[in-house]
């Protein structure tokens, strides 16, 4: 009696298990095509059916882990937000000096941007919703992180005693819209944008680079 009860306990858990797996493979497939969906025809343009086909999954198959397009491009705005969050994770922490704090932010966001072509794509072709979640507490959480990081910075003497919050909206506001211009320009200019933002923050406009003749 014991060993059959076991193996039906462990028939329901690999069972359990299965489901569980193929749920999380339907959410990334899903993930995924939603990405390819939005970089190449944009939010206003691409539907749910336009995601769904880019899988194997039947259409009403999106319906059980996403309630609409909104909330699964929200989904793969927040993938991404994750992965720049780990890549911004001790570089500005390691930062000596102000520019090289700065610097370290805006680098990793720029080339977050332009260098996985699909994630520029995305990012060309989706700037007013992206705009639009900035509120959302998922995307706070890296304004939050950003906010510790200056605050430890300003208490290490990295950066000046100045408002942390002030900062953080300056630095957020300068990087994610020259990014905008940035991905727009045939071809992208990252080296000059990373410099020009950079130099913005540390000195201000009698800072900025002359524009070549």
């Amino acid at each position: 009696m014991t060993d059959q009860a076991g193996t039906t306990a462990r028939g329901v858990g690999e069972r359990s298990g299965r489901r569980e797996q193929n749920k999380a493979e339907n959410r990334a497939a899903l993930l995924k095509a939603a990405r390819s969906v939005f970089a190449e025809m944009g939010y206003g343009a691409a539907g749910v059916r336009d995601i769904v086909r880019r899988t194997d999954l039947a259409s009403g198959t999106f319906y059980n882990y996403f309630k609409d397009k909104a909330e699964i491009f929200e989904a793969v705005v927040r993938e991404m937000s994750v992965e720049l969050m780990r890549r911004h994770r001790g570089g500005r922490a390691k930062a000596r000096t102000a520019e090289e704090f700065f610097r370290s932010h805006i680098s990793t966001y720029m080339n977050f941007v332009v260098n996985d072509p699909e994630i520029l794509a995305f990012g060309r072709n989706n700037v007013t919703p992206i705009r639009m979640l900035f509120e959302k507490p998922d995307l706070q959480v890296m304004a939050r992180q950003l906010l510790d990081d200056v605050t430890a910075a300003i208490q290490r003497g990295v950066l000046p005693d100045v408002d942390a919050g002030y900062l953080v909206a300056a630095l957020s506001g300068v990087v994610f819209d020259i990014s905008v211009v940035m991905v727009s320009r045939d071809p992208v200019d990252t080296a000059g944008a990373i410099e020009f933002a950079t130099r913005l923050m540390m000195g201000g406009i009698a800072n900025l680079p002359k524009r070549s003749a």
